[in-house]
Order: structure tokens, then C-alpha cells, then sequence
């Protein structure tokens, strides 16, 4: 028995920049196979173009660590043979994962209705901006549009100051990973039934699912958030706070946790003075709190304070730089870093896969592939006679 937990499913990974790869990349972590599919005319996928890059072969890390394992085919579906190709493809897999502006794919032939007739048994999963309809779903969409859309901006930065992106294009990667869990929940129940579906992901939704509680405010309460900094809706002290030298964080969620820290900082009689003593009033009283906290912190490093109220039981970490993080000795222990081989450039260093499974591990089989590398591997597999790929190429269909 494999132990890859995807072995045996084929992905049609017809993305582009960062949300669609990113759900193809946990697919093909998890032991899909994940074929790409390249438009022959624009040079392959943009971002093979992007920043950053490895020095030894120049090729993008941005695009080498979100298409690790998979394979890359070129073609050129606006010509019939790229069509035939293509045709062939998608009657062989379990997937298709697009993202395209809504109706592009239809108008080439292989719309989710088209695909389907091909393909009964096809998991059809489109991301874009704004969906599959509704007044928007025309518009281009990114993840900053989202963003501002979505909401997440209007309350992300500081009290005063110009609406902020959240420095991750979080819009992207939540509707990579909304994608990712509708075709596996969608191939789950492909077995009773045999049948596939359509799935339909924007990135404008994704953002607005992720507003939990910041949403409800305004729906249960009537009140639109505002920008808070890095204090929290429920909880206090739950903030970012200033030592000698560095910032830090603590999360304190409940009275009780605000006991213990008051005592940790040797203040204990912060837990019964009434501005404190409850939640409400610390969050009516944040600022008073934190001038309190910074005042104790100010006289120690970052090291020291996290240290004196992790000691104690309460939640407090650094905030590191990136630097820190790929040097951290808890994501060595975690393989959030890993190598993948390349067969010109040697080993590569990617991020890891999040999701850690006993029985059946994400591995990392390769490098990602270069544009067209497998087009003969995968479409000799489909029948297609050398002689028959050779004269494709010659007439431009494929690379």
C-alpha cells in the first residue's frame, strides 16, 4: 500500500501566480499527481519570471517553492491540436483546477458543462476575484482588491492611519486552501457517487469568511470595527508591548490568565484594582494597561519578558523577522524548511508543508519543472505516438 495519501489522483493545475498553485502545491505534497498546464505563447506561468531568485541558475524561488512535485506540459489551446491535447488530458483526470476570469475557459472549449461531458466523473474547481456570478464576478480580482473589499483592511493597522494589506496576500492563500478542501471533500464523496462538480472560489468571499468576529460586530451589534493595532477584539492584555530593546506579544485571554501575569511582573495588585479586575474594564482601559506593561517591560529585553511570563504559564512570544523564523529551532524540529533536488541548480530550500500526518506524510519528490519538461512523458502515457508529438511541436502546438 502507498503511502501517499493522494497517489493515484491526476490534477489538471491551470493556475497562475499564487492562490491556484498554492491549493496544486498541497495536492502534490500530498501525492497527486499534479500536472501544470503552461501556456505555450506567454512563456509559461508569469511568475516564472518573479522575484525572488536562486542565484546558481536564476530560475524564481517564488515560483520553484509553490510548484515543487509537479509535472509541466505547454500548449497552446488556441490551436485544434493543443485542443486534442488538452481534450485527452482532462479525460484522464480527477481535477481540474483553474483560474481564470469567469468565461475564459468556456470560450476555449472547456468550460465546466464542456469538461464534464468529457469527464463525468471531473472535480472542476475555478478560483477568481469575485466568483462564478454575481454583479462582480466579471471584474478582475487580486488579493489586494480583495482585501479592501473583503473587509480585512478597514481594520487591519493602526488607530488614525491609511487602511493597511495584511503583509501575506491572506486573500490568495484562504481561497487556495477553500479550494484544496473542496476537491478533497469533493473526491470523498466522488466514491459513492462517481460523479464530480463544479467548485466555485473567490477570493473576495475567502476574505470575508476569515472576518469571524470582526464581522458579527457589525451584524449582531450595529457597530462597523475599527483599526486596533495589534490589540484584540475579546481579550486583554492581548497586544504587542515595547522592552528595552525589542517588541513582544502576550496574549492574556481570561481573568484569570491577568492574575497570574499581574503577579509573573511582581504587580499582583493590578489583578484587584477595578480597572483591571474584569475583562470589560481591561478593554475599556487598554491603553492605561498597556502604559502599565510597557512601563514594567521597558526595563528588561524582549528575551527576558517573554521568558519571565512564559514561565508562568501565560502566552508571550518574540516577534521575529524572517531571518529568525528560518532559524528558529522549532521549525527545524517541525521541517517547515526543507530541500527539493534540480537537476541544474542542486538542492533548493522550500517552506514546508503545514500539515503533518502520521500514516500518510507529504513528501517532497522534486524541484519544480521546467516549462514543457514533461509534455512528451505525459502525452506519449496518453497514447500519443512520438512522430505524432513531433509534428505538434513543429506546428506550434505544444513546446
Amino acid at each position: 500500500m502507498s503511502n501517499l495519501l493522494l497517489e493515484g489522483i491526476r490534477v489538471l493545475d491551470f493556475t497562475q501566480f499564487l492562490a491556484g498553485p498554492y491549493c496544486g502545491m498541497f495536492l502534490a505534497d500530498m501525492g497527486a499527481e499534479v500536472i501544470k498546464i503552461e501556456n505555450l505563447k506567454g512563456g509559461g506561468d508569469f511568475t516564472r519570471g518573479a522575484r525572488p531568485r536562486e542565484p546558481k541558475t536564476n530560475r524564481s524561488m517564488y515560483f520553484g517553492n509553490l510548484n515543487r512535485n509537479k509535472k509541466s506540459v505547454c500548449i497552446d489551446l488556441k490551436t485544434a491540436e493543443g485542443k486534442e491535447l488538452f481534450a485527452e488530458l482532462v479525460k484522464s483526470a480527477d481535477v481540474l483546477l483553474e483560474n481564470n476570469r469567469p468565461g475564459v475557459m468556456a470560450k476555449l472549449g472547456f468550460g465546466y458543462e464542456d469538461c464534464k461531458k468529457m469527464n463525468p466523473a471531473i472535480v472542476y474547481a475555478s478560483i477568481s476575484g469575485f466568483g462564478q456570478y454575481g454583479p462582480y464576478s466579471e471584474r478582475p480580482g487580486y488579493d489586494l482588491i480583495a482585501q479592501a473589499m473583503g473587509g480585512s483592511m478597514s481594520i487591519t493597522g493602526w488607530e488614525g492611519q491609511e487602511p493597511t494589506r495584511a503583509g501575506m496576500a491572506i486573500g490568495d492563500l484562504f481561497a487556495g486552501l477553500n479550494a484544496c478542501i473542496g476537491i478533497i471533500g469533493s473526491l470523498y464523496k466522488r466514491k459513492e457517487t462517481g460523479l464530480g462538480q463544479s467548485i466555485d472560489v473567490a477570493l473576495m468571499d475567502s476574505i470575508v469568511s476569515g472576518m469571524e468576529a470582526k464581522m458579527m460586530q457589525y451584524v449582531h451589534g450595529g457597530t462597523v470595527p475599527e483599526k486596533t493595532g495589534n490589540r484584540y477584539l475579546a481579550s486583554a492584555p492581548y497586544d504587542s508591548f515595547r522592552a528595552a530593546d525589542d517588541d513582544f506579544v502576550v496574549a492574556s485571554g481570561t481573568d484569570a490568565h491577568f492574575a497570574v501575569l499581574a503577579k509573573a511582573m511582581g504587580m499582583p495588585e493590578l489583578s484587584e484594582d477595578p480597572r483591571f479586575l474584569k475583562t470589560e474594564g481591561r478593554l475599556n482601559n487598554q491603553l492605561e494597561l498597556k502604559e502599565i506593561i510597557n512601563g514594567w517591560a521597558g526595563q528588561r529585553t524582549a528575551k527576558e519578558c517573554v521568558d519571565i511570563i512564559l514561565g508562568a504559564g501565560i502566552p508571550a512570544g518574540p516577534i521575529y523577522n524572517v531571518k529568525q523564523v528560518f532559524e528558529d529551532e522549532h521549525m527545524k524540529a517541525r521541517e517547515m524548511f526543507v530541500t527539493v533536488n534540480h537537476k541544474e541548480a542542486g538542492e533548493l530550500t522550500v517552506i514546508g508543508n503545514p500539515i503533518k500526518m502520521s500514516e500518510y506524510p507529504v513528501q517532497y519528490k522534486s524541484a519544480a519543472p521546467d516549462a514543457g519538461e514533461n509534455d512528451y512523458e505525459i502525452f506519449g502515457a496518453l497514447g500519443f505516438s512520438k512522430e505524432t508529438l513531433d509534428k505538434y511541436r513543429e506546428m506550434g502546438a505544444m513546446m
